[in-house]
């Protein structure tokens, strides 16, 4: 790892981002209406939390260049 980028053009910042975004939209009570839209809407944040965060600990070992 003897290369360097920049903090934006890691795979693994960005994953995370993501993540935390879906995390504070659930924290914050994020809804769409009706309980059954408003169930659907928590699994699907609470899936791209998931994704998000294992792709970033995949991201980040596989990565090839520190950050910045």
């Amino acid at each position: 790892m003897n290369d360097i980028k920049g903090i934006f053009e890691s795979k693994t910042i960005w994953s995370l981002l993501v993540g935390l975004a879906a995390t504070l939209l659930l924290k914050a009570g994020y809804t769409v209406g009706d309980a059954d839209q408003t169930a659907i809407v928590n699994y699907a944040l609470q899936g791209v939390e998931l994704v998000s965060y294992v792709a970033g600990i995949v991201f980040r070992i596989k990565a090839t260049k520190a950050i910045a």
